[in-house]
């Protein structure tokens, strides 16, 4: 009987390693299988597969080329970001936010290219991707046809985005067209210190614009705000400015709004200008503004007016090396640095002939209209 047992145990033993034997083949090849489909999967998906998919930093790259294009146009390969994110589209995605970003770029890609109807197609898209995504709704305020409707998109878009400093970049720029400096101020500090400085070089103009315009009754669609820029602000714009944003021309036009055409005629005459044959739309210089300003300060008191020739008489030279004693500029240069209105450029030279930016001068006026 021991024998017997004996035998049949040895019988048994091939037949049950055999067994295992297949059992753990099977279950190498549903690994191997299995294996096999999670690295398709990984293929399909991972961001760092070999041009698969566009990463983070091709992305922003992108999105910071488009940026600089709305700030300058021509600046950048518009066409080279165009095709780049058409090969992106190509590529199938399981990353929704990630295509919708793709998506939003091309749509502002095509909206910088006046291609409207393919940035809205391009918008619709992303946004059926993903509803967060952030330059989606910045693209959409852009294609909206109302400032009220910008708005409305921007304030609904600021409480569901996944971050909202881009959107709070453009709303001040909506808000500053809406003739709210203030708050148009208040969201780009909240936003612009976040921001790459590509984001500066788009809005850093308006934002210096509505700090500028922050206690002034001026508002965008007063007649003066195409004067308060960064680029040199006309003869004729001093003219309207001032009589916009102070008193100081009440002498002159017993506190009625003159046509700036008719106010420019009028205080060239009265010697607010140096040159009598220019013309109105003609950049003004430094040493224009010190001289309209310093006629504003002195209030046609022609003993003031002359006090630093009168000074400077007995050796007949100027402490300001580019403005020389004698210069129909010398009195009100050295009026206005003197009296902290306009400062030396280097501590030493006026720099009289670089022109004048309109923000520039509204800040001078300013001061002058407050000065004593």
């Amino acid at each position: 009987m021991k024998t017997m047992l004996d035998s049949r145990t040895r019988t048994a033993k091939p037949l049950v390693c055999t067994l295992m034997a297949a059992v753990a083949g099977m279950a190498i090849a549903a690994g191997l299988s299995s294996c096999a489909t999670i690295q398709r999967d990984v293929l399909y998906d991972a961001p760092a597969a070999a041009d698969a998919q566009a990463s983070a930093a091709e992305l922003k790259t992108i999105e910071l080329d488009l940026v600089r294009s709305r700030a300058v146009p021509g600046s950048v390969d518009l066409a080279a970001d165009r095709r780049r994110l058409t090969e992106l589209l190509a590529v199938p995605s399981g990353d929704a936010t990630r295509q919708a970003r793709i998506l939003a770029l091309s749509a502002e890609a095509a909206l910088q290219a006046g291609e409207r109807m393919t940035a809205t197609k391009r918008l619709d898209e992303s946004r059926a991707a993903y509803g967060g995504d952030e330059i989606a709704s910045v693209v959409a305020s852009r294609l909206a046809k109302t400032p009220d409707e910008r708005l409305a998109i921007l304030q609904k878009a600021i409480a569901v985005a996944d971050e909202a400093y881009r959107i709070k970049a453009e709303l001040g720029s909506v808000l500053l067209a809406a003739g709210k400096p203030r708050e148009a101020l208040a969201v780009f500090d909240a936003s612009l210190p976040f921001l790459d400085e590509a984001y500066t070089t788009l809005y850093g103009e308006q934002r210096q614009k509505a700090w500028a315009l922050r206690d002034s009754g001026a508002t965008m669609d007063s007649g003066i705000s195409a004067y308060l820029t960064r680029d040199p602000i006309p003869l004729v714009g001093m003219a309207a400015v001032a009589q916009a944003e102070s008193n100081a021309l009440d002498r002159i036009t017993g506190g009625a709004s003159w046509a700036p055409g008719v106010l420019f005629e009028r205080l060239r005459a009265a010697g607010w200008y140096v040159n009598t044959g220019a013309l109105p739309g003609a950049a003004a210089t430094r040493k224009d503004a010190a001289l309209f300003l310093w006629m504003l300060m002195t209030h046609g008191d022609r003993q003031m007016a002359v006090r630093y020739t009168e000074r400077y008489a007995a050796k007949a030279t100027s402490p300001v090396p580019d403005v020389p004693y004698g210069s129909p500029y010398f009195d009100s240069v050295l009026g206005v640095v003197e009296e902290g209105i306009m400062t030396l450029v280097d501590g030493r030279n006026f720099d009289p002939d670089t022109p004048a930016a309109g923000l520039d001068f509204y800040g001078w006026l300013l001061a002058a209209a407050a000065w004593r």
